[in-house]
């Protein structure tokens, strides 16, 4: 399905300069909420969202409320409960128990699943009309085409909020009916401001066989991308849409992500247009050693990410998003998201206008030439990256001179300072290397020798792409210092 779209609006003043915190306390998930009080409307009659006025309801799920009733007990307690009235086959209790789970977690993805599986899909029979269409689906809240009709008939009636939310909860289902996502993208776009200021980009996502064991790990799944589309929206403005999850297995691969990531990427077929992406809960091994959270092809369009236990959120994910939109790292002791090794929820300046330089990119087939330069604004893309390179180079230069000061009061202080200012990093390694082929492209060959040099450090003289790239500042080099032939008399 292709669901990217480009939109053009003019820049909101965001304070660039500084640093935007992209985390809320909790990740705007009303579509979740949303669910949990239509699950309740339909389980006790008690309209919630103001829908139309129902008849008498005799459908797939009871409209009174039975069995075991609790007024105080953890979430857990209450899953617990649900479970044995499963069991006992008492549907309507098992459907307002679960109900009520929602009620207090909105994204449990156990509760999430189970009503799901409860509700099913709309029957394929003819409707009476426009309150039909949405007692449909109030009746059967996880059917994308059953959403997609109510939220038609509402916006005919002029109930544009209500239309919407059921649209929403549409698109977040998307793998489970892409094409009545698409339709949904379609009319949000034509009846919300925020959608039609948006861009949409598909996501292909593969979970790893720890992820699968947990029940409901699709539902899982949806609300992560959901909520790092909202954590991210202040800079990219994007929705990210899973529209098809499915697994992948690295079978008995070492516990190393660029090995996990390069077996992934050569085995996952990539979609037509749109990220590839996997998730793992493989914990980082306690051997010594470097082991990274996640990995991301700079400017590219796959990554792969450790997820903590059952979490629904994750600061790793953004990072390694950014990636792709060619935000590279900062040092350790800087407060930014882009540091590989903080815990900070906060973008940092250069950062900030590098991914909104870069936001208009495509994820379709190719590479930076089909995806990236013909999307984006040039020069103020070069820009972005000579003001993050001299930045880096900068506190890179401030933490050797401490390193130096520091030596004599604290030799263990100091060789962390070195170390830290002297650490290779392949990001920073290709985004100097990119600023210097647009150089070279503009006829700046002194500025792109100077770039070129500094990606061949930061690759490292012992791998192949710092021996290649050291080739290309010797060949730049020559060419500089070679006489310009001159024209016979």
């Amino acid at each position: 399905m292709d669901v990217s779209r480009r939109c053009s609006r003019e820049e909101r003043p965001k304070g660039v300069e500084g640093g935007i915190g992209i985390f809320p306390s909790r990740p705007s998930l009303r579509i979740a909420t949303w669910i949990a009080c239509a699950l309740l409307f339909a389980c006790a009659g008690k309209p919630r969202l103001q829908a139309p006025d129902p008849e008498p309801i005799s459908a797939d799920v009871p409209a009174t409320q039975s069995g075991p009733t609790l007024d105080s007990g953890s979430i857990e307690s209450l899953v617990d409960l649900a479970e044995v009235e499963r069991r006992a086959g008492n549907r309507e209790a098992e459907y307002a128990l679960l109900a009520r789970v929602l009620d207090r977690d909105s994204v449990h993805s156990g509760a999430h699943a189970r009503l799901a599986a409860l509700t099913g899909p709309a029957p394929a029979r003819s409707v009476a009309g426009a309150d039909d269409l949405v007692r449909r689906a109030v009746l059967h809240p996880y059917d994308p085409a059953a959403l997609v009709a109510a939220a038609e008939a509402l916006a005919r009636r002029g109930r544009t909020d209500q239309a919407v939310e059921y649209l929403e909860r549409a698109v977040w289902l998307a793998d489970l009916d892409p094409s009545s996502a698409q339709i949904a993208i379609r009319q949000l776009s034509r009846l919300s401001d925020d959608w039609r200021l948006r861009r949409v980009v598909p996501v292909q996502v593969h979970a790893d066989e720890l992820i699968r064991a947990r029940p409901g790990w699709r539902f899982r799944i949806r609300t992560l991308w959901l909520s790092v589309s909202k954590t991210l929206d202040e800079v990219l403005e994007t929705r990210f849409v899973p529209i098809a999850i499915g697994s992948f297995d690295p079978g008995e691969a070492p516990n190393d992500l660029d090995l996990i990531h390069e077996i992934f990427v050569s085995s996952a077929d990539a979609p037509g247009e749109g990220i590839l992406a996997a998730v793992t809960e493989r914990a980082i091994p306690a051997d010594p050693g470097v082991f990274k959270k996640g990995v991301a092809e700079f400017l590219g369009r796959s990554l792969v990410v450790r997820l903590e236990p059952r979490a629904t959120q994750s600061r790793v994910l953004a990072h390694e998003i950014l990636h792709l939109y060619g935000a590279i790292h900062v040092l350790d002791d800087v407060d930014t998201l882009m540091n590989p090794a903080g815990t900070s929820l906060v973008l940092d300046g250069p950062s900030i206008r590098i991914v909104r330089a870069l936001r208009s990119r495509a994820f379709g087939p190719g590479g930076i030439e089909e995806n990236v330069l013909p999307w984006v604004d040039l020069a103020e893309t070069v820009a972005a990256y000579r003001t993050a390179l001299s930045v880096n180079l900068d506190l890179r230069q401030a933490g050797l001179a401490e390193a130096l000061e520091a030596h004599l009061r604290s030799p263990e202080r100091a060789s962390l300072r070195a170390r830290q200012a002297t650490r290779l990093d392949t990001h920073l390694a290709d985004a100097a290397r990119l600023v210097a082929a647009l150089m070279l492209a503009d006829a700046r060959r002194e500025e792109a020798l100077r770039l070129l040099n500094l990606s061949s450090q930061l690759y490292g003289l012992d791998t192949p792409r710092g021996r290649e790239t050291a080739e290309q500042v010797e060949m730049l080099r020559s060419s500089l210092a070679a006489p310009a032939s001159r024209s016979p008399d």
